[in-house]
C-alpha cells in the first residue's frame, strides 16, 4: 500500500447565499474600514490515508468529499492536491 495526502476545500455553491461570508465581510469592513471586500467562508481538509495506487486514491477522496465532507445540495468541493507521500 502507498501513502497519500489530499487537500480538499468545501464551499457554498455560487447560487447559495454565503451567510457566514457576508457576516465576516461586514465585520472586516466595519473593523478595518475597507470597502468592496469579497469574502467567502468554507472548510479546508487535509487527509492522509493508504491506497494501492493514485486512481484508487482519487476515487477514495472523491467519495469522502462528495458523500461525507460536503452537502451536494448547497456545497461544492475542490480537490486542491492529491499526492503520494514518501516517509
Amino acid at each position: 500500500m502507498k501513502k497519500f495526502s489530499a487537500k480538499i476545500i468545501v464551499k457554498m455553491k455560487p447560487t447559495i447565499k454565503d451567510i457566514k461570508g457576508l457576516t465576516l465581510k461586514r465585520a472586516i469592513e466595519s473593523f478595518i474600514g475597507i470597502e468592496n471586500l469579497s469574502c467567502n467562508v468554507g472548510s479546508y481538509y487535509l487527509l492522509k490515508f493508504e491506497a494501492n495506487n493514485e486512481i484508487e486514491a482519487l476515487h477514495t477522496v472523491e467519495k469522502i468529499a462528495g458523500e461525507i465532507l460536503s452537502n451536494e445540495v448547497i456545497e461544492i468541493y475542490e480537490i486542491k492536491a492529491l499526492e503520494e507521500v514518501y516517509e
